[in-house]
């Protein structure tokens, strides 16, 4: 659910943010704005789901853990002659067979012999959590820039995104 719809690129740009995007051309999507108000007053506790893939020894630490948090590690694909992408339930399969082997050197055998074995995997967060770097390091900035809330209506990012 986005904070708004896309808005396009605002009509005072400046000529640098203009050719910036035209240089991307249609790679370059979804222009649009948001004030820092909008961004603070959005409700990002809402949940997210997210994906990516994972392989066997990634699934054993991820259900391990907890498999509503988001697994520590993981990509959004993945390519290469030894890779060997499987669905969830031969993923859950392989799993079992994990959990069944003695602990120790059959288990990272098993580990070794299916290390280039990847299943798509999904999870929920809260939306503050998938932009934690974002909250963390950029919306400081934003505030300091509005010295204070007299200042949230003024301040604003720009983006678009690429494909």
């Amino acid at each position: 659910m986005p904070v708004s719809p896309a808005r396009g690129i605002p009509d005072d740009a400046t000529p640098q943010y203009r050719q910036f995007a035209a240089e991307w051309g249609e790679d370059g999507h979804s222009h649009s704005y948001l004030t820092l108000r909008e961004l603070l007053d959005y409700d990002w506790t809402h949940r997210v789901r997210l994906e990516g893939w994972l392989n066997l020894g990634e699934w054993v630490t991820w259900t391990g853990n907890n498999r509503a948090k988001a697994p520590d590690t993981y990509c959004a694909g993945i390519i290469g002659r030894s890779i060997r992408h499987v669905s969830t339930g031969t993923m859950e399969k392989l799993l079992e067979r994990y959990h069944a082997l003695s602990a120790g050197q059959e288990r990272a055998s098993f580990l070794a012999e299916n290390a280039d074995t990847y299943a798509q995997a999904t999870w929920q967060i809260p939306a503050y959590a998938a932009i934690d770097y974002f909250w963390a390091e950029t919306v400081p900035v934003l505030l300091h820039i509005a010295r204070g809330t007299s200042g949230l209506d003024r301040v604003r990012i720009v983006f678009f995104f690429n494909n």
